[in-house]
């Protein structure tokens, strides 16, 4: 799906004032926002590229916040009514993460008061008071994994670390590539987040491929334990590995022989050998390979690859 139309997957949720001023933009420009941020009592803005502007009333997007739309409380009231579907209760789960995911795979996010319960070693129950939403509008990137897929698994398959600091682009490139090992072989992608085939309505909004199961909302320790005794997957891939639950659910995929496809916040790759639950994991053998992903320009790019047991020992340039 194009990103105008992933876009337009949101206006249903907007109020109207709101919705006028988006489509205002210039279709040129519309392509490129990757978020649109709500404040109460505050200034509408969009994020476009890697900048965050003002948005008026107009279409135009300026630095300036002078002429920019006005945000209510009652804006905010009526996206989370709309993305919630009238049904607090129904979506108490993503209420207490901070987001729910609507049709068309983009993500509506939301913070205000968090209620504790001290029953419960003072976890979230609940979020009152909303008064800040940022919808992120969904983007697939496909054929971001053609070249990595052709080097590392078409003539065999591989276990593979993929690494990176914060918005390098591992959640994009991971999806395709889940996409691809999807389409030739039985594939179980543990989505704790719902960020890599953005469900709805039981149906995946990205393509993740034919070959797929995907386990929504689960918790990485139950979900890689119940795709590997029910699934019999060829290849487990999971998102941002490295509390000790992940290391002994890993442990069981690996002796079951299941190949792994998991990314890692790392800002190199000698950075890995310092993260006690990824060095075991490595020591283990549950990676044959590992990748370092840039930021900023670099965003998305493969920048090494080296054999997992080397990693913080030798690199291979690509």
């Amino acid at each position: 799906m194009k990103n105008t139309s992933r876009i337009q997957s949101v206006f249903a949720y907007l109020p109207p004032r709101i919705l006028e001023a988006v489509k205002a933009v210039p279709k040129c420009e519309q392509s490129e926002i990757r978020e649109i941020r709500l404040r109460a009592a505050r200034k509408l803005t969009v994020t476009a590229g890697d900048k965050e502007y003002f948005l008026q009333p107009s279409g135009l997007l300026s630095v300036c916040p002078l002429k920019a739309a006005d945000v209510t409380s009652e804006d905010i009231s009526y996206i989370c009514r709309t993305a919630l579907r009238e049904s607090v209760h129904s979506f108490q789960r993503e209420i207490t993460g901070g987001y729910v995911t609507v049709k068309g795979g983009c993500r509506i996010g939301f913070c205000g008061t968090a209620v504790l319960d001290p029953r419960n070693y003072y976890n979230i129950e609940n979020v009152k008071d909303i008064s800040c939403v940022n919808i992120r509008i969904a983007r697939e990137i496909k054929g971001c994994a053609d070249d990595l897929y052709k080097r590392l698994f078409e003539s065999s398959k591989s276990s593979l670390l993929i690494a990176g600091p914060p918005t390098s682009g591992k959640t994009t490139l991971l999806r395709d590539l889940t996409r691809l090992l999807g389409n030739e072989c039985s594939t179980s992608l543990i989505d704790e987040r719902n960020e890599i085939a953005s469900v709805f309505d039981g149906a995946a909004q990205n393509d993740v491929g034919l070959k797929t199961d995907v386990f929504t909302s689960y918790n990485k320790f139950e979900g890689i334990m119940t795709a590997v005794r029910v699934m019999s997957p060829v290849y487990l891939v999971c998102d941002e590995i490295g509390s000790r639950d992940d290391l002994k659910a890993l442990e069981y995929a690996v002796n079951s022989g299941v190949k792994l496809i998991a990314t890692c916040h790392s800002s190199s790759l000698q950075e890995l050998q310092s993260k006690p639950v990824i060095r075991k994991l490595i020591k283990l053998g549950a990676f044959e390979r590992a990748v370092l992903l840039g930021s900023g320009a670099q965003c998305g790019k493969v920048k090494c690859i080296c054999d997992a047991s080397k990693c913080g020992k030798e690199q291979v340039r690509c």
